[in-house]
């Protein structure tokens, strides 16, 4: 009986510390994307969230139109995470990148960039363990042309 309570345990108190993990990186995108919103920028959706593993490589595809110049902005659970974050367009290219525990990038898509894009993200190294939360928000607004 006591292997199958120390089981349950473990479960919960590693579920418990997922949550903790995902609320505290969507609290630290908060702090940016309630100023965004309060000055009248457009968030597109939901924030998203979720985990880096030690070396994998996150990929999240985003449709993009050349109508629009776009900001991702994401932030981890912790400022001691490092980790690499770049966009891949969809010929393949990587114009923007950034290293830390959070960036923010901007990208304004030409006309023969509009189609699926790729934010992407490594944990190269994690604050406390071999995994990382991410919380992420992107932006959009129109682009004027003379």
């Amino acid at each position: 009986m006591s292997k199958i309570f120390s089981c349950v345990f473990f479960l919960c108190l590693s579920a418990s510390l997922a949550t903790e993990g995902s609320l505290k990186a969507l609290e630290r995108l908060a702090m940016t994307t309630d100023m965004l919103i309060v000055i009248g920028e457009e968030m597109i959706g939901e924030p998203q969230s979720g985990v880096l593993i030690l070396n994998d490589t996150l990929s999240i595809d985003i449709s993009l139109s050349t109508a629009f110049t776009y900001q991702f902005i994401v932030w981890t659970d912790s400022a001691f995470n490092y980790i690499d974050f770049w966009l891949t367009n969809p010929h393949g290219a990587v114009p923007i990148g950034d290293y830390g525990d959070h960036t923010t990038l901007v990208v304004m898509p030409d006309s023969t960039e509009t189609g699926i894009w790729q934010i992407e993200m490594q944990l190269l190294e994690g604050a406390y363990s071999d995994t990382a939360y991410y919380a992420m928000a992107i932006f959009q607004s129109e682009r004027f042309t003379n």
